[in-house]
């Protein structure tokens, strides 16, 4: 039996940041999460940004101490562009301390010998991946049940026991209850034929699924929604004029005991500051309900 890749240890939720906007840099405002995702892809669309990073690596030019994962989900435009030594490249360069697999694009209205060819180029280099010196993330992915399974079972077979599934795009379509029970099912007997214990992170979705449990999940919205003025109440989004949270305090490590009220009127004053402030109380709200439900989900 191969041995396994070192696992992760995903909380219930591990936040995506956007490496251009430093009101997204959530630690400066003294929140501490000790897990982030970076996307890889927006480094590679700014020029400056990936100089300095790559000069300094993720963790300094961050100036973030906790565990930094690379995001390798991208554009399918940049997908073909990079190569293995590329990506070895890179991180070595950018020094995070786990990354995911590379991407590919499998979509379920195309002919199969296209979504097959992304699925077997996937297996390749999660093999060549098995040659870092940092943890990996598998990825889940292809363009129906036969073709996740067969991922599952050959990065499975490799060693890997962390797994991602890029899910935002199936939520949207509402189809995600047709594949994700499906996907548990064969991480549960893969991990039983080969004695080890998975884990699966939903990327792209920072709402939480009821019905599944212990499942980690990381996204944005936090932040996307804060830059909307949008205001985070036990996972759900509120516009802050809303009579039903305007005049209520929150008691969070960011709000103190702020209300949404007081922030409408930080944000006529110091819009800059009123997203920043409003950015780490949707993270704390967001984190608060996910992690809660997945400890409760624990053995």
């Amino acid at each position: 039996m191969k041995k396994s890749m070192a696992r992760v240890n995903f909380p219930g939720f591990v936040p995506e940041i956007d490496i251009t906007d430093q009101r997204s840099w959530f630690w400066k405002e003294g929140v501490q999460l000790h897990m982030i995702f970076v996307p890889l892809w927006q480094l590679l669309l700014n020029g400056d940004i990936l100089s300095k990073a790559s000069n300094m690596g993720l963790h300094d030019y961050l100036g973030y101490n906790g565990k930094i994962l690379l995001s390798t989900v991208m554009p399918d435009e940049l997908i073909d562009k990079l190569a293995m030594d590329d990506y070895s490249k890179l991180i070595k360069d950018l020094k995070p301390d786990v990354t995911m697999v590379p991407d590919n694009y499998t979509y379920t209205d195309v002919p199969l010998l296209q979504s097959w060819s992304q699925t077997i180029r996937l297996a390749s280099f999660a093999n060549d991946f098995l040659e870092l010196d940092i943890p990996a993330i598998g990825l889940v992915k292809g363009g129906n049940l036969r073709q996740m399974d067969w991922i599952i079972r050959r990065e499975m077979e490799m060693g890997y026991v962390s797994f991602a599934m890029p899910a935002r795009e199936l939520y949207e379509e509402s189809s995600l209850d047709e594949y994700l029970p499906y996907v548990l099912t064969t991480l549960k007997k893969n991990a039983r034929a080969h004695e080890r214990e998975f884990e699966l992170l939903l990327y792209g979705i920072g709402q939480k699924l009821g019905r599944y449990k212990g499942i980690s999940y990381s996204n944005l919205s936090w932040f996307i929604q804060a830059k909307r003025a949008g205001y985070c109440k036990n996972g759900l989004s509120y516009d802050m004029r809303d009579p039903e949270i305007r005049f209520e305090e929150c008691f969070c490590e960011t709000c103190k005991g702020l209300m949404p009220q007081e922030l409408l009127d930080l944000w006529l004053d110091d819009e800059e500051a009123c997203i920043r402030t409003l950015a780490a109380h949707n993270l704390m709200d967001l984190k608060r309900g996910l992690v809660r439900e997945w400890v409760l989900a624990q053995p």
